[in-house]
């Protein structure tokens, strides 16, 4: 190696605090094989990663946050701009992590990082953007009934 780097290794010892792990994200895969934790979710919206933002803004979904703390399910529906790049934003973004969800606000008031660290985001459904919200929602119903998230998860509606 080269003497120059030899000199500044000699004269100086530089201390390492802490190595931290690689946050690039694997390659999207899918939809059908989405499904992300909170962390993750995260680091596509704070780097922007162009496939997966390419992606989910293409299309209206279905979606499933699951609470791997207790193993309810909730089940929520993309169909507004930017499909489910636009929604999931709003649970990336570190001052809201709710997406404006009453039993998420209430989790994350006991404890602020309980989302970050129990939640995970999968897709069930997706559809063109000229698909109708009211179709939309009717799909969004119908999940809710095959996982009973109103009476056992996370649905209060």
């Amino acid at each position: 190696y080269n003497r120059t780097w030899n000199n500044i290794i000699n004269n100086c010892s530089p201390e390492i605090y802490e190595i931290l792990p690689n946050p690039k994200l694997k390659p999207f895969l899918g939809f059908n094989s989405v499904s992300l934790t909170h962390e993750e979710l995260q680091i596509i919206f704070k780097n922007l990663e162009p496939e997966w933002k390419n992606q989910l803004s293409s299309v209206k979904g279905i979606y499933c946050v699951t609470d791997r703390g207790n193993g309810k399910l909730y089940i929520g529906s993309a169909y507004g701009a930017n499909g489910i790049w636009g929604r999931w934003g709003s649970y990336a973004d570190m001052k809201n992590l709710t997406g404006g969800n009453k039993i998420f606000e209430e989790l994350k008031f006991k404890d602020g990082k309980y989302i970050i660290e129990n939640f995970t985001y999968a897709i069930l459904e997706i559809f063109d953007p000229k698909t109708k919200d009211e179709y939309i929602l009717e799909r969004e119903s119908y999940w809710k009934k095959v996982f009973d998230s109103i009476k056992n998860g996370m649905n209060r509606n």
